[in-house]
């Protein structure tokens, strides 16, 4: 009798301290007011859980009419700074947010926020993951294309992780099979204000070029031009270092050192949709006049149950082949997918 006491007893202390640590509060446009645990906000939606719903509410960051929460979080702004601290923005008390960060109070308005993370999210809540894959079939020939792609991200208190990979395999009568595969590791270092350092590794395999393996190193720095609840448009500039190796009657095995150019761009207030682009270049020092660019660009449109449907362009340019094929190479594909996060 006394041990069923005991655990009751601990059981109403938990619920009651659980009660009660989950006091931030969100206020939203059309009057609602949620009580819970503010997880995180980036590109424009916040990410929200109650004791009281199965699934996190995610939030477009532009519905939010305020928000309050005391535990410790990391509020990054648009010019770069980033402050520990807790927020506080009631919509009967003003139209300014009172960020109480550890060493001062500061006052900034819903617009000058682009992300929140907080200290006390699990590592699991921290991760992305996404899948999808697409299938198309031509009476003539028989052709037949297929593909399919997966990313894992994961974003820390400075460090932002990601790793992908992409198949496209075509098959069609009295004509060699074409494959091609590429994928990579990443990562970013948020350093002073909007820079980072970023690096990685990628790999491109193509039997349409005869190339059995392109695989780049490399490392560089990056900035924001421009970061905010509607777009972001990063630049970088570094170093690569290129080892490729060819097929064909006669294989050719090479490295080469490169420049590194990025840009991209991410615009997501757009509703269910969100668009991306990302433009790579690697001018050549070990063969001077030699440039290869990389386009990636996606269409994405959000479906319920996290599921999407996605339309891909990626574009490979290389000026000067280390063999006698074409310059260009391109794939468009469309995919349906799911997320996870």
């Amino acid at each position: 009798m006394y041990i069923k006491k005991t655990i009751l007893l601990l059981f109403l202390i938990g619920a009651f301290l659980k009660l009660f640590s989950q006091d931030d509060k969100v206020y939203t446009s059309n009057g609602d007011v949620l009580v819970g645990e503010i997880k995180s906000m980036q590109r424009g939606v916040l990410i929200f859980d109650t004791d009281y719903a199965d699934k996190k509410f995610e939030i477009e960051w532009n519905e939010i009419a305020g928000l309050s929460c005391s535990r410790t979080l990391l509020i990054y702004t648009t010019n770069g700074e980033k402050y520990r601290g807790g927020i506080k923005f009631i919509p009967d008390e003003g139209s300014k947010i009172q960020l109480q960060t550890i060493d001062e109070n500061l006052t900034l308005t819903l617009n000058d926020i682009v992300e929140i993370t907080s200290f006390e999210q699990k590592f699991i809540d921290r991760v992305i993951i996404s899948i999808d894959a697409g299938l198309s079939l031509t009476k003539a020939n028989n052709v037949r294309q297929s593909s399919a792609s997966g990313k894992i991200s994961y974003r820390g208190i400075k460090w932002y992780l990601h790793a992908n990979f992409s198949n496209v395999g075509t098959t069609q009568d009295n004509v060699d099979p074409v494959n091609r595969s590429e994928g990579g590791l990443g990562f970013t270092r948020d350093v002073l204000g909007n820079a980072m350092i970023l690096g990685g590794t990628e790999f491109l395999s193509n039997s349409e070029q005869m190339l059995d393996l392109r695989s780049t190193v490399r490392v560089g720095f990056g900035y924001y031009i421009i970061r905010n609840n509607k777009l972001f448009l990063q630049a970088g500039a570094g170093l690569a270092f290129s080892q490729e190796k060819y097929g064909g009657e006669t294989a050719t095995n090479q490295g080469s050192i490169e420049g590194l150019g990025i840009t991209e761009f991410n615009a997501y207030d757009t509703g269910d949709l969100s668009f991306q682009l990302k433009l790579t270049t690697y001018p050549s020092f070990s063969e001077w006049g030699r440039w290869r660019i990389d386009l990636d660009t996606s269409l994405k449109y959000d479906l319920p149950l996290d599921f999407y449907v996605k339309l891909s362009y990626v574009h490979n340019f290389d000026s000067d082949p280390l063999v006698d094929v074409s310059q260009n190479d391109y794939v468009f594909k469309t995919s349906i997918g799911w997320e996870w996060d």
